[in-house]
């Protein structure tokens, strides 16, 4: 009777937990929250021991396929390239990283497809660690940078990739704007991003 009544409320606290999760989505604060709390787990390696040097979702190319979570992720910065039409350009190819975190798919993009990469982010401490883990730095290099001021004059790049980047950015049309706006006529926008689905109008899927 005792583990009855144990399972049960296990089930309710979840019940009650998830409903609250999916109730009240966590809201954006400002550009200092967002910098702020990538330096922290940038500097305690929290996000670096779980994922590795991606701090984005991976490529499965079937659902429910048993494959490396980090294998995942290096496999998907190729399938983005490839989808893109990236891997068209040119080696020595100018690309712009918005929001390259610790600078993983940056460094692929320089060492395997040629490129020669900027990656920016709006974190110190990611900028730093990024510069730590990369050996090529005449390809491949980070600044810290707002993505909504982005340093660069117009069509600065032949290649602008951002990944899982937008959803910490308040002005998602200025984000747009100045992606566009440092492409040159004819370069290659790659972008990747999550989002949920309005529960409102399409019931969310649990499995």
């Amino acid at each position: 009777m005792q583990w009855i009544l144990i399972f049960i409320f296990s089930v309710l606290f979840l019940f009650i937990l998830s409903t609250l999760w999916f109730k009240k989505s966590r809201k954006y604060e400002s550009d200092n929250s967002v910098a702020s709390s990538y330096d922290s787990w940038t500097n305690d390696r929290l996000l670096e021991n779980l994922w590795g040097e991606h701090i984005h979702l991976g490529f499965y190319e079937k659902p429910r396929l048993k494959k490396d979570f980090r294998q995942a992720k290096i496999d998907f910065v190729h399938e983005l390239v490839h989808w893109s039409g990236l891997n068209k350009l040119p080696k020595g190819s100018r690309v712009l990283d918005v929001g390259c975190g610790i600078g993983g798919s940056s460094r692929i993009l320089s060492k395997e497809y040629g490129f020669d990469v900027v990656g920016i982010s709006i974190s110190k401490e990611q900028i730093k660690r990024a510069n730590e883990l990369t050996s090529n730095e005449d390809f491949c290099r980070f600044d810290v940078m707002n993505a909504l001021d982005l340093k660069f004059p117009e069509g600065s790049f032949d290649g602008v990739w951002s990944v899982e980047a937008g959803p910490h950015i308040s002005d998602k049309q200025k984000f747009a704007d100045e992606m566009l706006r440092v492409l040159r006529p004819g370069g290659v926008l790659a972008i990747a991003d999550w989002n949920q689905r309005d529960k409102n109008k399409d019931r969310l899927n649990f499995f």
